[in-house]
Formats: C-alpha cells, structure tokens, sequence
C-alpha cells in the first residue's frame, strides 16, 4: 500500500529503544525442550538471527527454528532441555529492540514507528494520539486515544481515512474518521 510520506529520513533506521513483539511462546513441544512458537515477523526464520531476543523481565533466548507446524514453528531454546522446563516459557512473549530492525528502502516503514504520531483531520488541527496498531484478521486499523480523552477509536489504514504521513512533523493525516468514534 503506498503511503504518502514527507521525512527525509522515514528511510533511515530510526534509533528507538521501544520494544517490539516479534514471538510468542505457545506451548511445550515434544518431551526433549522443544517449543511452539509464533513468529510476528514478514519471514519468521528472521527470529533465529536476533542475538538479543528478550522477555518482559530482561531474560535472553537464543532461538533455533526446527520446522513449520500449522502456521507456527517448532523451536529449541539454548539451555532448554526438557518438557518441564519448556512448559514454564508458556505465553512468554519475545521482543527485540526498535534499533534492530533493518533499514528501511525509500517509501517504507515500520507499522511501530507510527506509535505517538499526532493525528490531524484534513484542517491540521490534532484530533488524537496514535497508541498502537491492531489487525484483528481484515487489515491494520490505527488505535486514536482523542485528544479531548475518553474511549480509543480505530481507522483502517487504508484510503480514504489514512493520509500523509510526517516523521519531521510527528503527524499522520486522518480523514472520515468520525465514524468510527462511537
């Protein structure tokens, strides 16, 4: 989807300490340590090239890939060697750091770098914070916290509600976004 994008350096890579998910740990697999891991990255065996892949608490994983089971992956984790133990990592969600991402080709962005954006109507006055990005099955909604406060709201970021977008500017233009606000 092309988005029109107004920063001279939306193409660089951005230097962020923010976390980003990029696995999810769903269950034991197997009796020798394996587990079942859900990858949120555009090619999954990009996981096991993170040197630092961490949880909430700071702990890191060293992630080999098995094999593909039913849009998941079978995965072994360095020092873990049993059934037990992998069943302790249940639900453990995997993020690495903003800054290790790749850069980006001209045009492109991270979904996360729109987090803290200020959303403008068509007249340029702020309407709302983004606070995150959801995709629910259908496609990628940005969620607005107004700026007036009370319940988030979400826009398809697709046309005609999603528009430019401004790095330097630290704005995305939303249009037809009333509807959405109930």
């Amino acid at each position: 989807m092309p988005f029109n994008i107004l920063a001279a350096t939306q193409n660089k890579k951005m230097t962020h300490t923010r976390k980003i998910l990029v696995a999810k740990i769903l269950t034991a697999h197997g009796v020798k340590g394996f587990v079942k891991l859900r990858c949120f990255l555009e090619d999954p065996r990009d996981v096991a090239d993170y040197n630092s892949i961490t949880d909430d608490s700071g702990r890191a994983y060293k992630i080999t890939l098995k094999n593909p089971i039913k849009g998941d992956w079978v995965a072994a984790i360095d020092g873990i060697t049993d059934r037990t133990a992998a069943e302790k990592l249940r639900g453990r969600e995997l993020f690495i750091t903003r800054d290790q991402l790749p850069d980006l080709a001209d045009g492109e962005l991270y979904l996360d770098d729109l987090i803290g954006l200020k959303a403008l109507n068509p007249e340029n006055i702020i309407i709302g914070e983004i606070i995150a990005i959801q995709n629910f099955g259908a496609s990628d909604l940005l969620e607005i916290m107004p700026l007036q406060g009370g319940k988030s709201f979400y826009v398809p970021m697709a046309e005609p509600y999603f528009g430019t977008i401004d790095f330097q500017q630290g704005t995305v233009e939303i249009a037809d976004y009333e509807a959405f606000m109930s």
